[in-house]
């Protein structure tokens, strides 16, 4: 799927865009979580058709429209034929939260771990390749279309899911919507960036984001 590139930022209000969408998918996914650590079957069944639905179109597959589709914001519902900046980045959030927290027992969803601190933790893994981590992650941040994008995330969640590691799916919902505007994508490049090599304070351990969630 192409994505339009924009290159004008969505304007600002005192509830904007970003945080309408960042409010909406970490409504979700804390629900389906509490769900699904619940052990309830539907949302056993929902996870799986977003699993399955990462490779479609937002809106391409109707078994998942309620989930992507329903109760988003006006301003981030697409008024053409393509799906909107909003409903891609919704679609893709909560498809790879599908992911996440497949066959675990612990939330992977965990308000305030951005996608560089997450990416950090796993590369401080004893089983993990520093370099190999690196290079993944380099290959998410250099990303030349939003489905190529998507896919390298879907690589790194999948690592981060072997190890436990959570992640805040409100906050990667914002990252990937701002991926699509021209004059955010640096900002948000630059704050992997910072997350992924910031050195934690002397006096505490590295950061371990395996327990906790955000309810």
């Amino acid at each position: 799927m192409t994505v339009p590139t924009k290159n004008v930022e969505p304007a600002k209000a005192q509830h904007s865009p970003r945080d309408a969408l960042r409010d909406h998918v970490g409504r979700r996914v804390a629900e389906f979580q509490r769900q699904y650590l619940a052990q309830l079957p539907h949302a056993t069944a929902t996870l799986a058709r977003l699993r399955r639905a990462l490779s479609t179109e937002p809106g391409g597959d109707p078994s998942v429209w309620e989930v992507t589709l329903g109760d988003l914001d006006r301003r981030l519902v697409g008024r053409g034929d393509e799906p909107s900046p909003g409903e891609r980045a919704v679609h893709v959030a909560l498809c790879l939260f599908a992911i996440h927290q497949q066959s675990q027992r612990i939330d992977m969803h965990k308000a305030g771990v951005g996608l560089g601190s997450a990416v950090r933790s796993l590369a401080g893994r004893e089983a993990t390749s520093a370099q190999a981590v690196g290079r993944r992650f380099h290959a998410l941040g250099t990303s030349q279309s939003f489905d190529e994008a998507a896919h390298h995330a879907r690589g790194i969640v999948t690592q981060l899911r072997s190890h436990a590691i959570a992640l805040d799916y409100g906050r990667l919902a914002v990252d990937l919507y701002d991926l699509q505007f021209l004059n955010c994508a640096d900002r948000v490049r630059r704050q992997w960036g910072r997350d992924y090599y910031r050195t934690p304070p002397t006096n505490q351990p590295a950061a371990d984001h395996t327990n906790g969630a955000d309810q």
